[in-house]
């Protein structure tokens, strides 16, 4: 797919879909099963002491702060450590390679009680128990599990160049639903929500139609258009639900409809994968829809 149609004040997107998948493999070469090495991280975490708090309290609060803290950042790790590559493989390679941190040893070090000011206006004073945590964190595969289940279709698995789609969603739970496509060269573009249309929860077993008409009416469309020279290629797009409200991509800042990420720019999939790492297996579930676009 050569473009997806936004706003006619934005024109045509640069986003073909053409034939990939999202898959996070070791930098040097193919898709790997291989989990990525343990890391070491150093992470802080503070919580304020609220009115009866004990010290033991206010120190458990911070520890977990702590460890939140550095779970997140050896997850951001893990997904640096992988690359989007071109492979044909099945889609089920996207949520094999989600990774998710466990703590194996912890150090504890600077645990105090300090005073900062809560309040910028009035320097008033709040106490603050501190700690910093040296932690050593093992990489674990998210293992696909639990009754959240998503069915998608296109209306069309063959089209025609210059024709329109149109993605039909339905989640057997209420789910935040987010839908990407992937260019040819591994651009990846997320669809929905957008600029214009930032409202993603679907009801359970209500269904969502992308772009529906009053959506068509701000001027989105998902026409298929062949790359220039091709005279066939597969596409595919991807729809991930989340139980929970989440935002898998950066805000744009670029006024565009859609947000795009050149296929050089790892940056979307690291923070779409980063995400669902941090999300409860049974929390998030994905599919895949494969087409072909013809002369």
């Amino acid at each position: 797919m050569h473009g997806w149609t936004g706003n006619a004040g934005w024109g045509l997107l640069s986003t073909a879909v053409t034939g990939t998948l999202w898959l996070l493999t070791t930098a040097s070469g193919p898709a790997q099963a291989d989990t990525p090495a343990r890391v070491t991280v150093v992470a802080e975490g503070r919580t304020p002491f609220l009115p009866d708090m004990s010290l033991d309290e206010a120190r458990g609060r911070a520890r977990d702060d702590a460890r939140r803290n550095a779970l997140e950042q050896a997850v951001g790790v893990f997904v640096r450590a992988t690359s989007v590559v071109h492979n044909a493989q099945i889609a089920d390679e996207l949520v094999s390679s989600v990774a998710r941190g466990v703590i194996e040893e912890e150090q504890w070090t600077d645990e105090r009680v300090e005073d900062v000011k809560g309040d910028k206006r009035t320097g008033t004073l709040v106490s603050v128990y501190h700690t910093k945590l040296k932690a050593l964190i093992r990489p674990v595969r998210v293992e696909r599990r639990g009754t959240f289940q998503l069915q998608a279709s296109l209306n069309k698995q063959v089209f025609q160049d210059g024709e329109e789609a149109l993605i039909r969603v339905r989640s057997s739970q209420p789910a935040y639903v987010h839908l990407f496509s992937v260019t040819q060269d591994g651009s990846v573009t997320l669809l929905f929500p957008n600029r214009l249309v930032t409202k993603n929860l679907l009801g359970a077993d209500q269904e969502l139609a992308f772009p529906n008409d009053s959506q068509k009416a701000l001027g989105i469309r998902l026409r298929v258009m062949l790359p220039q020279g091709s005279k066939r290629v597969v596409e595919h797009i991807k729809v991930i639900a989340t139980r929970k409200p989440i935002t898998l991509a950066k805000d744009d800042s670029s006024g565009s409809v859609f947000q795009t990420f050149a296929s050089r720019e790892a940056g979307l999939v690291q923070d779409v994968v980063k995400n669902l790492a941090l999300l409860e297996d049974e929390d998030w579930t994905e599919t895949t829809l494969p087409y072909e676009v013809r002369q």
